[in-house]
């Protein structure tokens, strides 16, 4: 690619401990005192050895008590004052003690083999994903059940696209210092994808490990479908201007799909053939109305060049 690699502070380690860590987990953390306890509780409950691993919180610019819940949980709590996913992360491994980064959101939780599938897979691949289950009520609503069908494909966009969600991604200290880490530049979201083509293009392929699992809550508002179809836009701007081929198109600037047809829905990955003619009807209108919000976070990137690009 032609475009230089972005600046990461500190990607080589630290002096270690006299007994090194197998691998260090990275958690971005923005206002997470509520979250963070439930995956710290599943950390310490991994198959790999406590002893082997390092976890690693940032306290991303939190107004809340995130970074005490972390340090008294045991975790190792660095700051980044910037509010930035691609800053704290990079933060976050420039402080880690281990030559094996494991990303994963401060919201999540970990299933037990987590962390152990992750180091199996990077004996095979410098960058590995694992799936994402999305946890759902046990009535999801009509919107909880359109995020189910097209949110967290892990499998899918690593083989197909050669990206996956940092949400759950592990990468050797190799690759992340050969790319440069996550790109700052990144506002909204889509660094993971940046991270991900940037690493394949320069020879550190990514890999999907099936067994490496975690679960995501669901965000079922509309608030939250409104803003994440916002920043989605935003960020297919970014991608347009800063990576070649399909990723970087300008997928959400065409009107058509608020008005024609299932077009919103395959917009989604969705297939509508496939679905009760009923749930159709209520996921199409699901559909334009996130593809809508995707459309103004993109003319708001676009009318924005100097922090879009």
């Amino acid at each position: 690619m032609d475009r230089a690699p972005p600046r990461a502070r500190a990607v080589a380690p630290r002096s270690h401990r006299d007994r090194p860590v197998r691998a260090s987990v990275v958690i971005p953390a923005h206002n997470a005192a509520e979250a963070l306890p439930a995956l710290l509780r599943s950390l310490e409950a991994q198959t790999l050895p406590r002893d082997a691993f390092e976890v690693v919180v940032v306290d991303n610019a939190s107004s809340d008590d995130t970074a005490l819940v972390a340090a008294r949980a045991g975790a190792r709590v660095v700051s980044e004052p910037r509010p930035s996913r691609a800053r704290a992360r990079n933060a976050g491994v420039g402080a880690a003690l281990a030559e094996r980064i494991a990303f994963v959101d401060a919201e999540c939780e970990a299933d037990p083999g987590w962390l152990a599938a992750l180091m199996r897979c990077l004996e095979r691949a410098p960058l590995v994903a694992g799936p994402v289950r999305l946890q759902l009520p046990a009535a999801p609503s009509v919107l909880e059940r359109f995020d189910a069908l097209w949110r967290f494909h892990q499998r899918e966009h690593a083989e197909r696209d050669g990206w996956a969600a940092s949400a759950n991604l592990a990468i050797t200290r190799e690759a992340f210092a050969a790319v440069g880490g996550f790109d700052p530049a990144y506002r909204q979201i889509g660094e993971d994808v940046d991270l991900c083509l940037r690493a394949g293009a320069q020879g550190y392929p990514i890999a999907f490990c099936v067994d490496a699992g975690i679960s995501h809550p669901d965000e079922g508002s509309l608030g939250a479908m409104l803003r994440r179809g916002y920043r989605h836009g935003w960020s297919m701007v970014q991608h347009h201007h800063r990576l070649p081929g399909p990723v970087g198109a300008r997928l959400d600037r065409h009107p058509g799909p608020l008005m024609r047809g299932d077009w919103a829905l395959r917009r989604f990955g969705i297939d509508p053939d496939a679905l009760p003619a009923a749930e159709r009807r209520r996921f199409m209108v699901v559909a334009r109305v996130e593809y809508a919000a995707r459309m103004v976070g993109a003319a708001h990137a676009e009318l924005s060049p100097r922090r879009a690009r």
